[in-house]
Parts: C-alpha cells; structure tokens; sequence
C-alpha cells in the first residue's frame, strides 16, 4: 500500500465543466482540485474484474454510475443543445417534448425519486431502468458531459486521498448547487419571464428556492414572451450565463454563497494539510475481502474499500489513542519492519484511522 504524500493536483479546467470551473476564480486563489485518477470514466473502477474478490460491489456496464436523473438549469438545457454531441442534444430535446419537470429554470428531476435511487445500494450503479437518459451506450460517455450539473460534476466512486478529498468535492457540490439555482432565477428574471410563473414555479410550500418539478409545461402563461420558443429561450440562458464575471455569479449567489465558499476553501487547505494527527485510534473499519496478502477493508465508503497489507493490518490495534509515534514504533517491532507513517496518513485519509483528542 502505498500513499504519495500530497495529492495530485489539476486545474478547475480539466475537473470541472468550463463554466462552472471559471466561476472558482472567485472562490480559490488556486483553483486546484484533486485529481481522481482512481475514478476513471474512460475505463469505469467499477465493473467486474477477476482481481476482486467474492462479492465485491460492481455496476453495470450497462449503466456505470449514470442510473441518476440530472436537475439541468436554464442555461445548462441550452448550452447542451447549442454544442452537446448529436445524442446529447437529442436527448436533451427528448426531456423537454416530454415535458416532465420542465420549467423556465431548467429541467429539473423529481426529488423523491432522485433521493431513494441515489441511496438505493441494490439499484445504484446497476438498474438499467434507471440510467441517466443522457447517457451514450455505444461508449459509456455522458452526452452532456460540458454542461453537466454539480452533482455529476463533483461525485466520484473513488478518491486518491479518501474521505478528506470526498469532504473537498461535497463542499463544492454544495457551492455550486447554490450558484446553479441563482444563475437560473437570474436568467428567468432578465428574460422577462412573467411573476405569476416564478409564483408557480417556487410556491411557498418548497424550502430555499428550489423550483418544483411538477410544474406544467404546456401552459403558454408560464413562459411569457418566450411562448412558442422554448428552445430559444434556453439559448438565451447560455448565452446570459457566459457573459456572467465570476464575481458576478458569486454575488448572485448572496450570503449563502459566500459562506459556502469559505467552506470550499477550508476543506482545500485540509486536504493539503499532510501532517498526521498526533494520536489516533480505530475509526470505521469493515473487512469486506481477504487474500494472501492482504485486507481489503471498507473506511468511509462502501465504493472505495482499501487493500491493507497484512503486516499492517495485524498492526492496527496498537493505534488506541498513544502518540502516534509510539504507536509506529510498536507496530514497527512488531511487524519486523517498518511501518511508514505515509501509510497511516493513508489509513487516516480512509477513516480506518482516526485523529482523537488526548485523554
């Protein structure tokens, strides 16, 4: 097991979407995020493959991980037609003929059906019925991959340091979630989009904006000027959010936003903070597979278990709260060998390991 001592970075520009990743330049002096070389798309972590072992969770490769329906904003539903591929347009445009939570803030995906199919283990990953329809099944590529949202744009199965880098993305999840919906009610507003349809499409019975997703789209009253020329005025969206200044959008976003950008901010500089704590002890472990050589152990996901060498693994009740260093130096005799601290830094990272405070 090995553990390189900070992680991999690239630029928002390789991580994000192109719209979203310029909005950081007023979020983080250095818009660097993590590079999850362990979750890759191109060749999905994910399937089934002899060196796992009995029971192992795998998706589909009829699905990956695309069996979740996307809330796209206004200006997202409008950029992927403008320049999505052929079948990422085409189902985009299949979304909007059939209407369902269609709306001048986007198309936006039922809440309930979107929470009990995320969190469903048995059909995650694996229920064709499910899959995203912008997903192309001729290469397993997402047609919408440029314009896609923040929940798309900021999960991954995998993650090069653990829980602290998943702390990281959810943070920016939260972020750009927020700026997502203000950037759609700002495009609604500047395109003269009628009161009577914001009151219908926000009802006071839904918490902090969110719009409804059973809004009916049929009725010319709901899109103003725009009747008749839904796609033109998803269009216009795109348009309006690219000429946004990333203050701008920021701002749009209010209080909220800037909190959660703090919070963005904080959860970089922890993941680029490689000091260990200075005890640790147990924290969630879970043998979920076993071989020669090794543990696999289940730490803070069930998607992400770690391979822990046996000489290590044979090791960790000796990290009950001690100083660490004393703890390393027990393991070390013990083991006959030693044990490096990068490689509890990463037990750390996976929550197999935990910080606790001096007794």
């Amino acid at each position: 097991m090995t553990r390189r001592s900070l992680p991999l970075l690239r630029s928002a520009d390789a991580s994000l979407p192109p719209l979203q990743a310029r909005w950081l330049d007023a979020v983080l002096a250095d818009p660097s995020l993590p590079e999850e070389s362990n979750a890759t798309c191109d060749d999905c972590a994910m399937l089934a493959d002899p060196s796992l072992p009995p029971g192992a969770l795998v998706f589909s490769p009829d699905t990956r991980c695309c069996t979740y329906l996307p809330t796209l904003a206004n200006f997202l539903v409008g950029g992927a037609l403008r320049s999505a591929s052929p079948h990422g347009a085409a189902s985009v445009r299949r979304r909007l003929s059939e209407g369902d939570g269609l709306s001048p803030i986007g198309l936006v995906a039922d809440p309930a059906l979107v929470a009990s199919t995320h969190t469903d283990r048995e059909r995650f990953g694996r229920d064709a019925s499910l899959r995203c329809p912008h997903y192309e099944p001729v290469d397993g590529r997402c047609g919408v991959w440029a314009w896609r949202e923040a929940t798309c744009a900021t999960w991954f199965c995998k993650h090069t340091r653990g829980e602290r880098a998943k702390a990281l993305w959810n943070r920016l999840h939260q972020l750009l979630s927020r700026l997502e919906r203000a950037v759609a009610w700002h495009c609604a507003l500047s395109l003269d989009i009628p009161p009577e349809a914001l009151a219908r499409i926000a009802p006071l019975d839904l918490p902090h904006g969110a719009p409804r997703a059973d809004v009916s789209a049929p009725d010319d009253a709901l899109w103003g000027r725009w009747s008749g020329d839904v796609e033109g005025y998803f269009l216009a969206c795109a348009e309006l959010a690219e000429a946004l200044s990333p203050a701008e959008v920021l701002s749009l976003g209010g209080a909220e936003a800037r909190a959660l950008a703090a919070t963005v901010r904080l959860a970089q500089r922890q993941l680029l903070d490689d000091a260990l704590p200075a005890r640790v002890a147990l924290g969630r472990v879970q043998v979920v597979g076993l071989s020669v050589s090794s543990v696999r152990v289940q730490g803070y996901s069930h998607l992400d278990p770690l391979d822990v060498p046996r000489e290590l693994f044979d090791q960790l009740h000796r990290f009950d709260g001690r100083p660490v260093e004393e703890a390393l130096r027990e393991a070390s005799a013990s083991a006959g060998q030693e044990v490096p601290p990068g490689a509890v830094g990463m037990l750390v990272d996976f929550d197999i390991l935990r910080g606790v405070p001096h007794r």
